[in-house]
């Protein structure tokens, strides 16, 4: 069997439970429009924190495209399972240093990675998450989000 193929196949499982097997399967090319999500959230944290109009990726597509390809973060995006998993986040064709923010199930944050443009660097939960939040480099210092703030609410609804 090829190294390449190794590669893949052993990376395989770590890329399921964070949703982007999909890019990998089709490639890295152009995502279609439907990829974008059509949903923003308002997200509440503990010490009176809110973040608007914060896009929400639930479809295998959505989270296969995250924030690839653009310029600017915005509002970041919030990707969201059903249920609680390892997660794994890389930045293939994304252009902006980010962060990822890991939330478990009760909602409280647990770890903030900074990741770096257009690597292919595996980035995984410490733990069971069921939300993770992308926000441009920086971002969480300057909203005041750490490390066990909690996500108290959220008010969604379609774009």
């Amino acid at each position: 069997m090829s190294t390449a193929r190794t590669a893949i196949l052993s990376a395989l499982p770590g890329l399921i439970l964070g949703g982007f097997a999909l890019s990998v399967l089709a490639g890295a090319g152009e995502i279609q429009p439907a990829a974008n999500p059509t949903e923003l959230c308002t997200l509440y944290f503990s010490g009176n924190i809110a973040l608007t109009d914060v896009p929400v990726a639930r479809a295998p597509a959505q989270m296969a495209q995250g924030l690839m390809f653009r310029k600017d973060a915005g509002s970041g995006m919030l990707f969201s399972w059903p249920a609680a998993e390892q997660r794994v986040f890389w930045m293939r064709n994304t252009l902006i240093p980010l962060s990822v923010g890991f939330i478990s199930a009760n909602g409280i944050l647990f770890g903030i990675e900074d990741m770096t443009p257009e690597t292919d660097d595996y980035h995984y939960s410490a733990g069971r998450a069921t939300d993770a939040l992308e926000l441009a480099q920086g971002e969480f210092v300057r909203k005041g989000l750490k490390p066990g703030a909690r996500l108290l609410n959220r008010e969604c609804r379609s774009d």
